[in-house]
């Protein structure tokens, strides 16, 4: 719950108390609701750029953000409750999520040393997995496929809350192939080192590049390295295009062979050759956590991560 915050703005019926993020795109506020109760949960005010108010494609990109997202919810993914437009300025307002994401964590680890327990590892991306299972099936209010692929799925986009919840967000970059006029141009979108090798060589595209993401993100915190660097953008599209992935045993030595393996087929450089279904990779990956000793609890994953990171 929030503790009654000075209100920054007035945006229609939401009072915006904290800015907490800017993008190339937009802006991003702590909100509340107008009149609310000052212990009332907060909700996130995304809000597109002033200045792009009267670029089509920029406005195009973030309408198709919420017009996706408000169709979807499931718990690991992060909601949209509202939006539209307010005195000529696009916005959504979504769940808030008290935590801190992926980036934020891979960044503390490195820096304090560690290396992500393989376990913990596992079942933060079954969860990003289950979230990208749910949006991959999603349909419309009238049974039509949407065929949703997210092209963002970055450490950046997780979330991991306070009480131990795993949430995918921003689907400002989504592909819709199965409603025509929501797609997206052919250009590359997410971000470079999670692309998969046929986003690079702009080959079509499906959902298992999430599944690719999604698998990239598990090595690189069981690795306790990033997978692809380089010493230029283009050295990386080259090394990612190879899918020249280097034995996860080698570079942790304490790694089980059965995630090495999993990992080897979930980034294999030929497309048909990975987990085709978000299904397909979450049941290697559940046989992997049923085999753990200990089940990872949300709670547990909590005490873990205040256990490294404080």
């Amino acid at each position: 719950m929030a503790q009654e915050a000075q209100i920054i703005e007035r945006f229609g019926k939401y009072e915006l108390t904290k800015k907490i993020g800017q993008g190339g795109m937009a802006e991003v506020f702590l909100a509340r609701l107008e009149n609310d109760r000052p212990d009332a949960d907060l909700v996130v005010i995304k809000r597109l750029h002033q200045e792009l108010e009267k670029d089509r494609d920029a406005v195009d990109l973030f309408l198709t953000e919420a017009d996706v997202t408000l169709l979807l919810e499931h718990p690991n993914i992060i909601r949209v409750y509202d939006s539209g437009e307010i005195n000529g300025r696009y916005y959504m307002a979504m769940e808030y999520v008290h935590g801190k994401d992926l980036e934020q964590i891979f960044s503390r680890f490195v820096q304090k040393g560690i290396i992500m327990e393989p376990a913990i590892a596992v079942h933060i991306i079954f969860e990003v997995v289950k979230g990208l299972g749910y949006v991959h099936t999603a349909k419309t209010t009238a049974g039509r496929e949407l065929g949703i692929v997210h092209r963002d799925v970055t450490p950046s986009n997780i979330f991991i809350s306070s009480t131990g919840q795993v949430k995918l967000g921003d689907f400002g970059v989504a592909k819709l192939m199965g409603v025509e006029r929501w797609t997206m141009s052919g250009s590359i979108k997410g971000k470079l080192g999670y692309l998969s090798p046929e986003q690079i060589t702009g080959t079509n595209i499906s959902q298992t590049i999430d599944l690719w993401a999604a698998a990239v993100i598990l090595f690189e915190f069981v690795a306790g390295e990033r997978l692809f660097v380089g010493e230029n953008e283009l050295d990386i599209m080259l090394r990612i295009r190879s899918a020249k992935i280097p034995s996860l045993r080698k570079i942790n030595k304490s790694a089980p062979k059965v995630l090495q393996k999993i990992l080897e087929k979930s980034l294999h450089k030929k497309e048909h050759k990975r987990f085709t279904t978000a299904q397909d990779f979450l049941d290697v990956l559940d046989d992997f956590l049923q085999a753990q000793a200990n089940v990872v609890t949300p709670h547990a994953l909590v005490q873990y991560l205040v256990s490294k990171l404080t």
